[in-house]
C-alpha cells in the first residue's frame, strides 16, 4: 500500500513539473486561496448574526452577491479576452484581500454587503482567469488530469484550514465577534502574500498577447455573433443555468 501511495505521488509530482510555469503558478493560488476561504467559510453565517444580522438580512448578503457576479460575468469574459489575462487576476486577489479586510473591519453587519460584493465579483474574477490560464497551460491529452490535480490539492488545503480555524477561534476567545475575528485578518495578510506571488510569477499567456493585438468589435457584436446558430450553446447556457440554481441555495 505504501509503495502505490508512493508511486502515486511521484506520477503526481512528475506531471506538476512538466506541466507549463502558469499552470503551476495557478495551482499554487488556488490550493493557498482554498485554504484561506476555509479558514472562514463556517463562520461567517455566526459572524453575521453576531454583528446583528437576522435571517433574511443574512440571506440577502448571498444573494447580493451572486447577482452581482452574474450581472458582471459576460463583460468581465469580453474584457480578459481584450486586455489579458494578468491584470485581472491581480485585481480578483485584491479584491479577496479588501473583502477579507472589510469582514475583519465590521462592527455592524452592513459591512459585509460591501464584502460580499467584492468577494463575488472576486471569485468570478478568479474563475474566469483561471480557465484562461489553464487552457493556455495544459495541453489537451493533460487537460482533465491537471483539473483533477489542481481540484485535489485545493481540497486537502479546504479539509486542513477548518482544524486551524477551530483552533484559532479557541484561543481568540471562542464563537463570538471577537473570537472570529481575528480569522479575517489571517486571510488578508495570506491574500497580500498570494498577491505578490502572482505579481512576480505569473506571465500573461501568449495567446492573450496574440489577441489583444487584433482589431475586435464591440461588446454586443462579439457576442452577438458568438451566439448566432448554435443550439448547443443555448442548450449549454440553459443546463448551467439549471445546475447552478440548486446549488446557490446553500
Amino acid at each position: 500500500m505504501l509503495c502505490q501511495l508512493q508511486a502515486r505521488a511521484d506520477r503526481a509530482i512528475d506531471f506538476f513539473q512538466r506541466q507549463k510555469h502558469n499552470y503551476r503558478v495557478g495551482v499554487v493560488r488556488s490550493s493557498v486561496s482554498n485554504f484561506l476561504g476555509g479558514l472562514t467559510s463556517q463562520y461567517n453565517g455566526i459572524y453575521a448574526v453576531n454583528l446583528g444580522a437576522d435571517a433574511v438580512q443574512l440571506g440577502s448578503l448571498s444573494s447580493i452577491g451572486s447577482a452581482l457576479s452574474a450581472l458582471i460575468a459576460t463583460p468581465i469574459g469580453w474584457l480578459v479576452d481584450r486586455r489579458g489575462v494578468r491584470p485581472f487576476f491581480l485585481t480578483a486577489i485584491a479584491l479577496s484581500a479588501s473583502s477579507a479586510l472589510l469582514y475583519a473591519l465590521a462592527h455592524d453587519w452592513r459591512f459585509l454587503i460591501a464584502a460580499a460584493i467584492l468577494g463575488s465579483v472576486s471569485m468570478r474574477l478568479i474563475g474566469t482567469s483561471s480557465s484562461v490560464i489553464c487552457a493556455d497551460s495544459v495541453h489537451n491529452h493533460d487537460r482533465v488530469t491537471a483539473q483533477n490535480l489542481c481540484s485535489t490539492l485545493s481540497a486537502v488545503a479546504s479539509m486542513v484550514s477548518p482544524l486551524i480555524a477551530a483552533h484559532l477561534v479557541t484561543a481568540s476567545g471562542g464563537m463570538d465577534i471577537e473570537g472570529i475575528r481575528p480569522l479575517y485578518y489571517v486571510r488578508f495578510a495570506g491574500y497580500g502574500l498570494v498577491f505578490l506571488l502572482v505579481a512576480a510569477k505569473l506571465r500573461e499567456p501568449r495567446e492573450k498577447h496574440q489577441t489583444r493585438d487584433r482589431a475586435s468589435p464591440g461588446i454586443v457584436v462579439a457576442f452577438r455573433q458568438l451566439l448566432a446558430n448554435r443550439p448547443m450553446l443555448w442548450r449549454w447556457i440553459a443546463i448551467s443555468a439549471l445546475t447552478s440554481m440548486p446549488m446557490a441555495m446553500f
